[in-house]
């Protein structure tokens, strides 16, 4: 086996390189695998107890249709193949310790935190709800599974002075759009990305942002972002429809993985600033100083396009200062 394997791959490489190069490379190769003993791969299927349910994959199909992201539901069905590959039950047959005992020992294995372990509850627990609310089971055995508690750290957000600092390091107009479109319209780096030209109502200072779970909603610009997103478009001589675009030809959409290598440039020739900064800060910052100016929770919730209020809350900054401030002038 080891002689057909190294014959391979003198065969593989043989494409690529002279005879030379390939005389010189075989006794290496020889030597490198005398260290190991190789078996062919075993092809045939083994079972392993169980099927995945095809439940598995219908409810994947459903909440595809409700609005999830291909990441998003991508991560649902490893969840749920591994959970029912190491429990071994069909859906009918689950008990609530099954699921319990596979959350605890996940953890135990892998050493994930709390909250990663909370994220896959969810998802059982979630599966679970849908094959009763659809009749598939007549006992939902994940309906006394309690969320588990872990710590939610609040997210942190630029100082005005942070942001003027930015402001100023920006050295081309892409850069100042950039930075004042993240900042006005508290959008999502990957909803930046999509955004075309005609999305944007310059009369009416509207931006239609097509965002998580396949929605789309309208933010705005303030003054400061209208000025720098028109000098940035009268400068361009492409015919892109997307709103930003790399600096050279053929001018290509600017990608997420575009924007945040901006960000970084950008914060690696400015001084000073107190947090580290990337693309999702601006929209910390959009929150909380939308909240801090009095514009109120469910509004910063709706221009956020959080589907809960608690998610908003995660997003907000307030420190004892303006708590103080706020305590003299409500609490009297």
């Amino acid at each position: 086996m080891r002689e057909k394997l190294e014959n391979d791959l003198l065969l593989m490489l043989d494409k690529n390189m002279d005879v030379d190069l390939l005389r010189k490379i075989k006794p290496k190769i020889e030597i490198i695998l005398s260290n190991y003993e190789i078996e062919k791969r075993k092809t045939e299927i083994i079972p392993y107890g169980s099927d995945i349910p095809k439940t598995v994959e219908t409810y994947i199909v459903s909440k595809k249709i409700s609005g999830l992201s291909d990441k998003t539901l991508y991560l649902y069905k490893i969840v749920l193949e591994d959970f029912f590959r190491t429990v071994q039950k069909t859906p009918e047959k689950i008990s609530v310790s099954d699921i319990r005992i596979y959350l605890y020992q996940y953890q135990k294995m892998h050493g994930i935190s709390n909250r990663t372990l909370d994220c896959k509850r969810t998802i059982i627990c979630s599966y679970f709800n849908w094959m009763a609310a659809e009749e598939y089971i007549y006992k939902n055995p994940a309906i006394n599974i309690a969320p588990i508690k872990y710590e939610r750290k609040h997210k942190k957000s630029m100082s005005q002075l942070d942001l003027e600092k930015i402001r100023l390091s920006c050295k081309t107009k892409r850069e100042c759009a950039i930075v004042e479109v993240l900042y006005s319209t508290g959008c999502r780096v990957s909803e930046l990305e999509h955004i075309n030209i005609s999305d944007v109502n310059f009369e009416t200072k509207e931006v239609v942002l097509f965002g998580k779970g396949r929605k789309h909603r309208i933010s705005y610009l303030n003054a400061k972002a209208e000025v720098a997103l028109k000098n940035y478009l009268n400068s361009r001589t492409d015919d892109n429809p997307a709103l930003f675009v790399y600096d050279r030809k053929p001018y290509k959409r600017l990608k997420k993985s575009g924007i945040e290598f901006l960000i970084r440039k950008m914060m690696q020739r400015t001084s000073g600033v107190t947090i580290h900064v990337t693309p999702h800060v601006f929209r910390h910052t959009t929150a909380t100083t939308a909240l801090d100016r009095g514009m109120s929770i469910v509004d910063v919730s709706r221009l956020l396009g959080h589907v809960r209020i608690e998610t908003t809350m995660e997003y907000i900054t307030t420190d004892s200062n303006s708590v103080k401030n706020n305590h003299k002038n409500y609490i009297v």
